[in-house]
């Protein structure tokens, strides 16, 4: 008697696809990336490493699995290594290599600067097809979450405090390493009164880090970040500003400490008329990028800006 199921073996030897096409379709995005690369100028990486030291993975390779995890909110050079061991798609990019996390992120740290001019790389090749129109420019930005924890962030008072405790801390263990009989017992002692003084020895450091910061908090994982306003509430973090043109194609992008955007609509302009060498003709923003030096600055440009003052809204509804 025949049966209803379709065969099921997941020992067999043979499992993945003859082409990966046939499984994620010809229009996917990882095939769109492979191409763009492919287009690149790539000589910046390649410059970076010298004839010495043994094999390395293809940069053109490196950047275009970071790029489709970027797209993917993919930002652990861990979990990236465990998607292309994983997933169909990494897997294709890498060319069934499976660099480590360690490989990754070391690329990543090299290459900073080179993965940054990829995007006037790739606005060049959109501009030299036509795309990137500049008639219409809207500009926007968002708050991203740093990796920065509340829990660890220093303040005068909280230093003083540290101090203190450590003082005390210390003190305390070496009165109980001159009351101790048993060498061994002293010995274990005196490594956590070493451990307490190498902390107490970086309070001045840090201290004098939050000083020259001007800040009354600042962050020890991540002492860029700052506490920004968002719909969560305060969150540590930056401000992501983008601009886009009238094709939908973002031809601008910059990531600030500012806590409002109106300091930010004319660096962005300007940063459209450098990455495209064209300056908009127009351009739109929402109320927190409004201010009349803003308005100001635009007609000094010759550019129509189209920011709506919230005050005004105000006095309407009034």
């Amino acid at each position: 008697m025949g049966t209803r199921f379709l065969p099921y073996n997941p020992d067999q030897a043979y499992l993945l696809p003859p082409n990966v096409k046939d499984v994620l379709g010809p229009d996917h995005l990882v095939f769109y990336i492979h191409r763009v690369v492919e287009r690149l100028d790539l000589e910046e990486f390649t410059r970076a490493y010298g004839e010495e030291g043994g094999a390395l993975y293809a940069p053109e390779l490196m950047l275009k699995v970071w790029l489709y995890a970027y797209v993917l909110g993919v930002t652990s050079a861990r979990r990236l290594a465990q998607r292309m061991r994983e997933d169909l798609a990494f897997r294709y990019l890498g060319g069934g290599s499976t660099p480590d996390n360690w490989a990754l992120s070391a690329f990543r740290r090299r290459h900073g600067r080179g993965i940054n001019n990829v995007f006037t790389q790739v606005l060049e090749l959109a501009r030299s097809l036509g795309l990137g129109r500049l008639g219409h420019v809207a500009l926007d930005s968002t708050r991203v979450r740093s990796a920065a924890s509340r829990a660890r962030m220093d303040s005068e008072t909280r230093l003083r405090r540290e101090r203190a405790r450590l003082r005390r801390g210390i003190r305390r263990w070496q009165k109980a390493c001159n009351a101790a009989d048993d060498p061994d017992e002293n010995a274990g002692m005196q490594v956590q009164v070493q451990a307490l003084e190498r902390r107490l020895e970086q309070i001045p450091r840090r201290l004098a880090r939050l000083r020259k910061s001007g800040l009354r908090q600042l962050s020890r994982t991540d002492p860029e970040s700052r506490f920004l306003r968002s719909r969560e509430g305060w969150q540590l973090g930056y401000s992501a500003e983008i601009a886009v043109s009238e094709d939908h194609l973002i031809v601008a992008q910059r990531v600030t400490q500012n806590a409002s955007d109106n300091a930010s609509l004319l660096p962005l302009v300007d940063e459209v008329d450098r990455q495209c060498r064209a300056r908009p003709q127009r351009v739109s923003a929402d109320s927190g990028f409004f201010s009349r030096a803003n308005l100001h600055g635009l007609r000094e440009r010759q550019i129509e800006g189209y920011v709506p003052d919230a005050n005004l809204s105000y006095e309407l509804k009034g």
